[in-house]
């Protein structure tokens, strides 16, 4: 049959045509997978890519909170102090422009602040895959996102709005509400720390996400301020206590100016100073339901602040591990001396004492001799108890992690040395082995 026959198989082994069809279904796959394996690689990348992105434009947002913030603080502390110099009244036009600068950065903080939670949920759904924002936002997050509106939408609005308020010794008076917008204003300050946070070199690390990715610490603000305090606990607990005591003297001014005329400044420091370290001498004492709330926040910083101050001199107070063992040692030699003078002088009061009884029998010198034997013999128990317990105090977590990383390299070579032993000993064992069968076999 020739081969210009259109009937004729093109292969005419059964185990070839099989082999043939394997191959051409296996380039197919091959070429269908990759395709697949490089959309993969692609949307992989993309990912990775608008994550990056989002990240950017998050720390841009807290750029700009953190703007916007501190625009709106300086413009309404201005707007404040040039009212209580008395260059003008509330609803002047001066006073409208500034008012009307807060709100408008005001305004700008709230897009700001509802543009980084939105960022946010875009990069968890980046995370987790999906499409829908409310699977990857807790309730937490809504939760904190009203209560950000909330605090950063407190503001001195434009005009002059007068309220009626009672003091302390019930005398009500029409006072402006300005004073108690200006200091609920202060609470902003927070994004202070978010936008040191942000721009904190743990956070900007290539590394420091990966890292977090790959152990159970998360990587966050709290993490953020511990390390800093371990780094330089000094600047940042001065920082804290300052920033917090500047803060509190300008609320209690701001609150008892627009009630009372005094315009000394030391005394609000010196009030705001007694309130902040807790002493409360009642020299002094704030006259408006206003300065009662701040001197209640002021106390409760100044707890916060001392409570910090504290622990953080009491660790620098610890000793180290080398100073530690420094200490221990120098007390084992320590007792070690005394526990050999005291059984020395065990020895030679023992002496003495058979000796003035072969002499003088029983007497003074004799009673004063046992007295001395026995602080002698208490004085070494003393010594050998005192080095008992340094040696079992001595001892913590990082010296038996270190032992038993010791023993497990001591167990680890051993059994080497034991897996070559009977690789060796199998080897004699077949050397043996073969001569016995050559022993075995007769000569021809």
């Amino acid at each position: 049959m020739s081969d210009d026959n259109p009937s004729h198989p093109l292969v005419t082994d059964k185990f070839s045509t099989s082999k043939y069809m394997e191959e051409n279904s296996g380039n197919s796959r091959r070429e269908t997978a990759r395709p697949k394996a490089e959309k993969r690689e692609k949307t992989l990348g993309s990912k990775l890519e608008l994550r990056k992105k989002l990240i950017q434009r998050r720390r841009w947002l807290v750029d700009l909170k953190f703007a916007t913030a501190i625009f709106g603080i300086i413009f309404m502390v201005v707007e404040n102090e040039l009212y209580f110099s008395n260059m003008y009244e509330k609803g002047h036009i001066v006073s409208l422009c500034l008012k009307s600068l807060t709100s408008i950065s005001t305004l700008l903080l709230l897009v700001a602040i509802c543009m980084y939670y939105h960022t946010g949920m875009e990069i968890r759904m980046v995370d987790g895959g999906v499409d829908d924002p409310l699977v990857v936002t807790p309730l937490s997050t809504w939760f904190m996102l009203v209560a950000e509106l909330v605090v950063c939408a407190i503001h001195p609005f434009p005009g002059d709005i007068n309220i009626a308020m009672e003091t302390v010794k019930e005398i009500k008076v029409a006072s402006s509400i300005d004073r108690i917008l200006s200091v609920l204003m202060m609470f902003r300050l927070y994004i202070v720390g978010s936008f040191m946070v942000v721009h904190s070199r743990l956070l900007t690390d290539p590394s420091t996400q990966s890292i977090g990715a790959l152990s159970t610490v998360r990587i966050n603000p709290f993490f953020v301020l511990k390390s800093a305090m371990n780094k330089h606990p000094v600047f940042v607990i001065a920082f804290i206590m300052l920033s917090m005591y500047t803060v509190s003297v300008w609320a209690m001014r701001t609150c008892e100016l627009y009630y009372t005329t005094t315009t000394d400044l030391t005394s609000f420091m010196w009030l705001s100073a007694m309130t902040f370290l807790t002493i409360g001498y009642g020299d002094l004492t704030p006259h408006t339901q206003c300065g009662h709330f701040v001197a209640i926040v002021t106390g409760l910083m100044g707890l916060g602040s001392c409570a910090l101050l504290v622990a953080v001199l009491a660790r620098r107070l610890e000793q180290s591990r080398s100073e530690r063992y420094v200490y221990n040692f120098l007390t084992r030699i320590h007792l070690q001396n005394k526990r050999k003078t005291a059984a020395a002088n065990v020895v030679k009061l023992v002496v003495r004492i058979w000796i003035n009884k072969c002499r003088y029998g029983s007497g003074r010198s004799l009673t004063l001799l046992n007295w001395k034997l026995r602080n002698a013999v208490r004085t070494m128990r003393l010594a050998r108890a005192s080095l008992a317990e340094i040696d079992g105090t001595s001892i913590g977590l990082i010296e038996i992690s270190q032992m038993m990383t010791r023993v497990n390299r001591m167990i680890d070579v051993m059994l080497s040395s034991q897996n070559k032993l009977s690789q060796q000993l199998r080897l004699i064992e077949k050397q043996m082995a073969k001569l016995k069968v050559k022993a075995k076999v007769p000569k021809s």
